[in-house]
């Protein structure tokens, strides 16, 4: 189910953390990438989502200061996503693009994401 996770702050951390959102239409690389992000104790992860209409409702709810975003998902594709929040005058969190597709990696950063990750994600570039 997607949407807002625990407020509960996960176990052993300690000190502030990035309140992050994940978007993903498929549930195996949404639930990839949140078992990746486990490994960094700054990322709290807030809320998810399963297409770009639930995200855009999961962002403006959670208020994120991340969001890992994929680029092809069903109602609204991840950059409609920023566009409709944008639109909105959504208060506007960092995002992180996430695509198989090399393809949309100008037009990421010509919407100012501040990354964009090429599916599989891996660990090591996460740490980047």
């Amino acid at each position: 189910m997607a949407g807002p996770v625990s407020s509960k702050p996960p176990a052993g951390r300690s000190g502030p953390s990035i309140p992050t959102v994940l978007a993903d239409d498929e549930a195996l690389a949404l639930d990839e990438l949140a078992f990746l992000l486990k490994e960094f104790p700054d990322i709290e992860v807030v809320g998810t989502a399963r297409n770009g209409l639930e995200a855009v409702q999961c962002i403006e709810d959670c208020e994120p200061d991340l969001v890992f975003l994929d680029v092809q998902m069903p109602g609204l594709d991840g950059l409609g996503v920023i566009h409709k929040l944008r639109a909105d005058k959504a208060p506007m969190p960092a995002f992180v693009l996430c695509t198989a597709y090399e393809q949309y990696a100008l037009e990421a950063f010509r919407i100012e994401a501040m990354d964009y990750l090429l599916k599989p994600v891996e660990r090591d570039r996460l740490a980047q």
